[in-house]
């Protein structure tokens, strides 16, 4: 293989390593700023729910006069649908639990989890920071798994960009 070739690949693997570990390193410093121990309590009031798989609350909250909204986060929802089971989702955890998990039916389902147990009007916990608001959670912190993810595709790259040298070098 000629080395031009060798040296444009190391290039492309070398700046997928470079962005991936910058946007790790971005989403983990802002992980790490909803999970500081820093955060003010306040009530927030259930005014809508989420439209992804989890339907979570999304709850409103005042401070110093303005509003914010933001959604009971899940690390992940886990959802087993089968055609035997129920026709009303059914909650495998409980809901404050960081891990969503779900069972359903999988030709008609019915999912009014999370309205059945946090009927709109509802109050729950709000944690914010006090110098940013909207930097918010919802009842608890709620890890999340993309910076792990990220960092483990940077690493990869890392591999193929070694193999790829000692193989045609």
């Amino acid at each position: 293989m000629p080395h031009t070739l060798l040296n444009i690949m190391m290039t492309i693997y070398g700046l997928i390593m470079v962005v991936l570990v910058v946007f790790a390193i971005g989403l983990k410093r802002r992980d790490n700023n909803y999970k500081s121990d820093d955060k003010v309590q306040t009530k927030g009031t259930v005014v809508k729910y989420s439209i992804n798989d989890s339907r979570a609350p999304v709850v409103e909250y005042t401070v110093d006069g303005v509003t914010y909204r933001k959604a009971l986060k899940y690390s992940y929802v886990k959802s087993v649908s089968t055609p035997f089971h129920r026709v009303k989702t059914e909650v495998e955890t409980d809901l404050l639990d960081t891990v969503l998990r779900l069972r359903g039916n999988s030709m008609v389902s019915l999912n009014t989890v999370m309205r059945d147990h946090f009927p709109l009007g509802s109050t729950l916990n709000v944690y914010y920071d006090e110098s940013h608001p909207k930097v918010a959670y919802v009842e608890r912190y709620a890890r999340s798994y993309v910076p792990l993810i990220v960092t483990i595709a940077a690493v990869i790259s890392a591999i193929a960009m070694l193999i790829t040298y000692l193989v045609f070098v």
